[in-house]
C-alpha cells in the first residue's frame, strides 16, 4: 500500500469537501503551502489535475469528482483501520463485522447484537444491511465475520445454521378489493393481481420459491415489477402499484398506506439463516458464532409451536 498516495488522497478529499484550501489546511492541521504541493504531486502522479481554484476557493474538475467517491471509501476504509487498531491496543476483543438482509434487521440482528455487546463488552460492532448475494461475497472475501442472509443450504466455503421458520403473507395496499375476504387469502386470489418483487439476482433461493409457490397455486405471476429492496416493495404497494409477496417478518415494520394478510396453507418461503466463512473462522468470528449460536437456539425453543 502507498501511504503517501492515500494522504495526499485525504488532502484532496478535504479541499473538494471544504471547497477552500485554507480551511481545509486548518481541518488537516497544517499549512497552506504544504497542503498545496501535496495536491500537486497527487496531480503529477495520477496525470489528471484534480482541483481548479475559484474566486471563492476551489471545487473539484470534472476528473476530481471522479475520483471523489473512491476517496471517499478510501478515507473510510483507512478510519476503520485505525478504529481497529486502536481498540486493539485498548485490549479489547476483536471487532465483529455483520451483515443483514432488510427482513432480519428487527427479528434476528437486534438480540444478536444485544448478545454480542453482553458477551464482548467494549469490542465493536459493524452492521452492513446487504441482500444475499452481496451478503455470501462479503463473507467469501473476509469483509464481514457473519451474514444473516436467505439461503437453504452452505455453499463451501460458507457454512448456514437455520434460525427459525419464515411464511409469505400478501402485501395489499388500503382500501384493496381482497381485504374484504374474510380470513387469510388463497394464493390463487392475487393470480390477476401485479405483483411487486424482488431481483432474483439478490436472493435467487428466495425468488425461486416465491415462483414455485404461484406456479403450485396455478398461476404464473402475472405483470411482475421488480424493485430494488423490500422497503421499495412496501412503498410501491402503499401507492398502489401493485401487490406483494413478503416474507411475514417484514409485516412487522407496519408501514402505513399497506395492510398485510396471512396466506392459506401457511406457504413456507426461504427463511433467515446464519452463515460464516469456515476458511476465514478468525477469533473475532469463533467467539461471535458462540454467542449467535446460542442466542438462535434460545429463540428457536422459545418459538411458538
Amino acid at each position: 500500500m502507498d501511504f503517501r498516495l492515500l494522504r495526499r488522497l485525504g488532502h484532496f478529499l478535504a479541499v473538494a469537501e471544504e471547497g477552500h484550501f485554507g480551511r481545509a489546511a486548518t481541518r488537516l492541521g497544517i499549512s497552506q503551502p504544504p497542503l498545496t504541493a501535496q495536491i500537486q504531486a497527487l496531480e503529477s502522479e495520477l496525470g489528471v489535475r484534480l482541483l481548479e481554484r475559484t474566486r471563492k476557493g476551489a471545487r473539484p474538475t470534472r476528473e476530481g469528482e471522479a475520483l471523489l467517491p473512491l476517496a471517499r471509501r478510501l478515507a473510510e476504509d483507512a478510519g476503520a483501520v485505525e478504529a481497529v487498531a486502536r481498540a486493539l491496543r485498548e485490549g479489547h476483543g476483536a471487532p465483529v463485522a455483520i451483515a443483514c438482509v432488510t427482513s432480519g434487521l428487527f427479528d434476528h440482528l437486534p438480540p444478536l447484537v444485544r448478545a454480542l455487546r453482553e458477551a464482548r463488552p467494549g469490542s465493536a460492532i459493524a452492521v452492513r444491511e446487504m441482500d444475499t448475494v452481496d451478503a455470501l461475497e462479503a463473507l467469501r472475501r473476509g469483509e464481514v465475520d457473519l451474514a444473516l442472509l436467505r439461503l437453504d443450504r452452505g455453499r463451501t466455503p460458507v457454512r448456514v445454521l437455520p434460525i427459525g421458520e419464515d411464511h409469505l403473507v400478501a402485501a395489499l395496499p388500503e382500501g384493496h378489493a381482497l381485504l374484504a375476504e374474510p380470513g387469510p387469502l388463497p394464493l390463487a386470489a392475487l393470480a390477476e393481481a401485479p405483483l411487486l418483487t424482488l431481483p432474483r439476482s439478490i436472493s435467487p433461493a428466495y425468488f425461486d420459491g416465491l415462483v414455485a409457490a404461484c406456479r403450485a397455486a396455478g398461476f404464473e405471476p402475472r405483470g411482475v415489477r421488480e424493485v430494488g429492496s423490500a422497503m421499495a416493495q412496501l412503498g410501491f404497494v402503499a401507492s398502489g402499484l401493485g401487490v406483494a409477496l413478503v416474507s411475514s417478518g417484514m409485516a412487522r415494520i407496519n408501514p402505513p398506506g399497506v395492510v398485510f394478510r396471512a396466506l392459506r396453507g401457511p406457504i413456507r418461503t426461504v427463511s433467515v439463516a446464519l452463515a460464516w466463512n469456515e476458511e476465514r473462522r478468525g477469533e473475532a468470528t469463533l467467539a461471535a458464532l458462540a454467542v449467535a449460536r446460542r442466542v438462535f437456539a434460545s429463540a428457536a425453543k422459545a418459538a411458538p409451536a
